[in-house]
C-alpha cells in the first residue's frame, strides 16, 4: 500500500496501475478526482439527488470492474466520462420504458425537493443541464467547482480561448432563458 498523501501526487496512469495491483486507495483517488465530472455529465438525465448518486456509483463500479480493459491508463478521465454517458443513456431508456412506474409519487417528491433546494437554484441548474455538453461542463468546472481557466481547458481538452468562448455562449444562453422570468417577477 502507498501512503495516502503520496497517492494524491500521482497521475492517472500511475493510479490505474496501482489499482490494477489491487490498491483500492488509488482507485479512491481517481473517484475523488472525477466524481464531480461524472455527476456533471449524468445530471441532465437524473430525477433526484439519490438517482444522481446511484448513477455515479454505477459508473465507478463499471470502471473498476473494466479497468483491465482500459488501453491507455493516462486517458482514464475520458474513459470514465464515456462510461458516464453510456450509463446515463441506459437509465434514460429504462426510465422511458418503465415510465408508468414513476407517475404519481415522483411529482410529489420533486415538489418537495424544490422547496428544500430553492426554486431559483433548481431552475438555473435545470437550464444549465439543457446546454450543450461542452458548455455545461465548462460552466460546471469554472463556476461550480471554481477551477481556473487553465485547469478547465486541460480537463475539457480545449484551448483557453475555447473555454472562454464556451463560457460566453453558455452565459448568454442562460441569460436569455432566465431573463423572461426576471421580467415577470418585477411586474
Amino acid at each position: 500500500m502507498t501512503l495516502q498523501s503520496d497517492l494524491h501526487n500521482l497521475d492517472d496512469a500511475e493510479l490505474v496501475a496501482l489499482t490494477l495491483r489491487e490498491d483500492r486507495e488509488a482507485f479512491g483517488i481517481l473517484y475523488d478526482r472525477y466524481a464531480r465530472w461524472v455527476r456533471a455529465v449524468v445530471y441532465p438525465t437524473t430525477g433526484s439527488r439519490e438517482e444522481l448518486q446511484d448513477i455515479t456509483q454505477e459508473v465507478f463500479l463499471r470502471a473498476y470492474k473494466n479497468l483491465p480493459d482500459l488501453n491507455e491508463a493516462a486517458q482514464f478521465r475520458y474513459w470514465v466520462v464515456a462510461i458516464s454517458r453510456r450509463v446515463s443513456q441506459e437509465r434514460s431508456r429504462s426510465r422511458r420504458r418503465d415510465r408508468h412506474r414513476y407517475i404519481g409519487d415522483a411529482a410529489e417528491t420533486e415538489d418537495q425537493n424544490e422547496i428544500m433546494t430553492g426554486e431559483e437554484i433548481k431552475l438555473v441548474l435545470r437550464e444549465t443541464a439543457q446546454l450543450p455538453e461542452n458548455e455545461r461542463l465548462a460552466i460546471h468546472a469554472f463556476y461550480l467547482e471554481g477551477k481556473d481557466v487553465e485547469a478547465t481547458a486541460k480537463l475539457l481538452n480545449m484551448s483557453r480561448s475555447g473555454v472562454y468562448a464556451a463560457l460566453q455562449r453558455a452565459c448568454k444562453k442562460l441569460a436569455q432563458r432566465l431573463r423572461p422570468l426576471d421580467c415577470e417577477s418585477e411586474e
